[in-house]
């Protein structure tokens, strides 16, 4: 079993924003708690090319990079993520941050990636499943409003499956 206590955790948002950091994330980049918001995570990669290709990848859940301090002086980690949608519809990244060759008896767990994007049914507001994150904006319908509002449609289409 892992020492999650020595493991840097932090969330960040689509567009980059840092939204939230652990203690040991913040000391290993020299932030305090407070100062998060006012930051983006391409202030913590010594390459920003490396977070754009980390955002754009939909298939590793883990990925190396070089990162840097606030003092710019940078080091080699490993980056295990997690990506779920909030409340409000917003893409949320969860990462784990290990320095590579920092503590032999501490790897972070590699999960395969998977993400789920839920809507809101317009109609009667019950949860809906949808594939991509810009479905999420449209106005959708789940199968019982669907099939009141559009029989003819909704019918024809299950009878053809």
């Amino acid at each position: 079993m892992m020492n999650t206590i020595d493991l840097a955790y932090f969330e960040v948002n689509e567009h980059g924003r840092l939204l939230s950091g652990n203690r040991r994330f913040c000391r290993m980049f020299g932030f305090e708690p407070s100062e998060l918001p006012w930051h983006y995570v391409t202030d913590l990669y010594r390459y920003t090319s490396d977070w754009e290709s980390f955002r754009r990848d939909t298939q590793s859940a883990s990925f190396n990079a070089r990162m840097k301090n606030r003092r710019g002086r940078s080091f080699d980690c490993c980056i295990v993520r997690e990506i779920y949608q909030n409340d409000d519809g917003e893409v949320i990244f969860r990462n784990t941050v290990h320095k590579v060759g920092e503590g032999k008896g501490v790897q972070p767990q590699t999960v395969p990636l998977s993400v789920v994007f839920v809507t809101k049914c317009s109609d009667c507001g019950a949860q809906i499943r949808v594939g991509t994150a810009p479905e999420t904006r449209l106005r959708m319908l789940c199968n019982e409003c669907a099939a009141k509002a559009f029989p003819e449609t909704y019918y024809t289409k299950s009878a053809q499956v």
